[in-house]
């Protein structure tokens, strides 16, 4: 009787054995031989040499070395050395990678005969776009080590595992190492031993990963289940006409939304604002190797918020880079009621996003905390102003103003000093700054109203440049009224 065998097996190993593992053992051999005309299970005849050359070949590492919690069994065929190990120790999580198809449906029908809990099923090869949360990896007589450190090495942490299940002549697997293996792993343990009282010489290698280098790759796979997120690869996806509308700027103020640029504008924003954020947009075949921003990855995926799209449609963006988008609500922007904050108050005409985005970065830098928009500015939420002012459009309070050509009538009455900037004001370093004041920069084309240039500012240059660009004349600005306070 098999079962009898198996346990005979393991106590002359001196490895301990439940009934109910050999049982689990004995009807694992049987779903083996039942299937294996059909799968090309194993080649191996005759119960003694299953029991030694798969079983016990499989177990008999435990002798020396201690499992680690999670493991990856690549090249796992007929499910050796995951499933034994896996039946041993009830606890292991286990990923079963196997890319042909009827070995994967053998490892189904296994698995679900076996009742083995906490086990995957990988049907692809794994390569360096494969990624796994795991500890460990083993293979069994799969291929040479470097062959395998080469596309594990990105998804194990560091102190992870590599466990090789050889034979007697690795040798060559060693010696074989490259410099970048050795800078990436350091070999644990070269353990050399015989099964049981056999001529059977096995030989088990374990690199350990020395050094802390990160990439998972997010890539649209054949089938959905397998990909990293919720692949977006038709033009009618909602979310792909949402985001466009958004990038275009004609969607910001009716969908009330903005599309964050850049990891480190995401990941600041994120976890200032996380309750704003929606989704999260990344281009087909991303890699990310800062796992910092692979935990905000994460979280998105596991509440089924982040979304990988084609490369030719992210190409239709046409915003410039290839990288991540966070889609996240719109800051409310109010309408000014003509009051002021202490200090310096901007307010900005500019219809260039970027210009918008470039004033308010240097605003932020300068301590200013309001700036005053009129009502024909860009949205500073565009995301070209959020990439230009690396972000600091989240740091500062808007509020919208009537036209250039209506804001005198707005502000006369009010008391407060308003300085415009223009090439025929009062020197710069002459200014003395009252508390609370209003600065508005020049404009290209008609320039400003004549009502607003009664304190006029000019900024000193040399004689053979007609004027600054309006931007870096207001940040000059921005910058003598800082210093004035130190």
């Amino acid at each position: 009787m098999i079962k009898d065998k198996i346990k005979k097996y393991f106590h002359s190993a001196s490895i301990p054995l439940t009934e109910k593992q050999a049982d689990l053992f004995a009807l694992y051999y049987t779903l083996i031989n039942e299937n294996n005309d059909d799968n090309d299970l194993t080649r191996i005849k005759g119960e003694d040499q299953f029991i030694i050359k798969h079983f016990m070949d499989s177990v008999y590492i435990t002798k020396f070395i201690e499992l680690p919690k999670s493991l990856v069994d690549i090249g796992t065929g007929a499910g050796f050395p995951g499933i034994p190990l896996k039946i041993m120790n009830p606890s292991l999580k286990l990923i079963l990678a196997e890319q042909r198809k009827r070995r994967c449906d053998f490892l189904s029908l296994a698995l679900e005969e076996l009742g083995l809990e906490g086990v995957e099923i990988y049907p692809h090869k794994v390569t360096d776009k494969s990624f796994f949360d795991i500890d460990a990896v083993i293979t069994r007589a799969l291929e040479d080590a470097p062959q395998t450190l080469s596309r594990v090495g990105h998804f194990l942490p560091k102190g992870g595992q590599v466990i090789l299940l050889k034979g007697p002549d690795a040798d060559e697997d060693i010696s074989a190492l490259s410099e970048d293996d050795k800078s990436l792993f350091e070999l644990e343990k070269d353990i050399s031993y015989n099964l049981l009282d056999t001529d059977f010489k096995r030989r088990v290698l374990v690199f350990k990963k020395i050094s802390d280098s990160f990439k998972k790759q997010y890539k649209i796979m054949k089938v959905d289940r397998d990909t990293h997120g919720i692949p977006i690869i038709s033009p009618d996806n909602s979310t792909f006409k949402t985001l466009k509308r958004i990038i275009s700027g004609d969607g910001l103020k009716k969908s009330e939304l903005v599309a964050v640029p850049g990891k480190k504008i995401i990941k600041d924003f994120f976890y200032k604002n996380k309750e704003r954020c929606q989704r999260l947009i990344l281009p087909d075949e991303y890699s990310e190797t800062d796992k910092g921003f692979e935990k905000i990855l994460n979280e998105f995926e596991k509440k089924g918020a982040l979304y990988i799209i084609r490369k030719s449609l992210f190409n239709e963006l046409d915003i410039g880079f290839q990288g991540p988008l966070l889609i996240a609500d719109m800051p409310l922007i109010k309408k000014w009621d003509g009051s002021i904050y202490h200090g310096c108050n901007p307010l900005i005409p500019f219809q260039d996003p970027l210009n918008v985005g470039a004033a308010v970065r240097s605003a932020v830098a300068f301590g200013i905390k309001q700036i005053i928009l009129t009502i024909d500015a860009a949205n500073p939420y565009h995301y070209k102003s959020i990439r230009a002012s690396s972000g600091a459009v989240f740091d500062v309070d808007f509020v919208r103003a009537p036209r250039l050509a209506e804001i005198y009538e707005f502000i006369k009455s009010d008391g407060f000093r308003v300085f415009a900037l223009d090439k025929n004001g009062v020197m710069l370093n002459q200014i003395d700054f009252p508390d609370k004041f209003i600065v508005i920069p020049g404009i290209e084309g008609p320039g400003l109203p004549e009502n607003l240039k009664g304190d006029a500012v000019s900024i000193p240059m040399v004689d053979d440049i007609e004027s600054l660009n309006a931007t870096v004349s207001l940040s000059i600005f921005m910058y003598q009224w800082f210093i004035s306070k130190k």
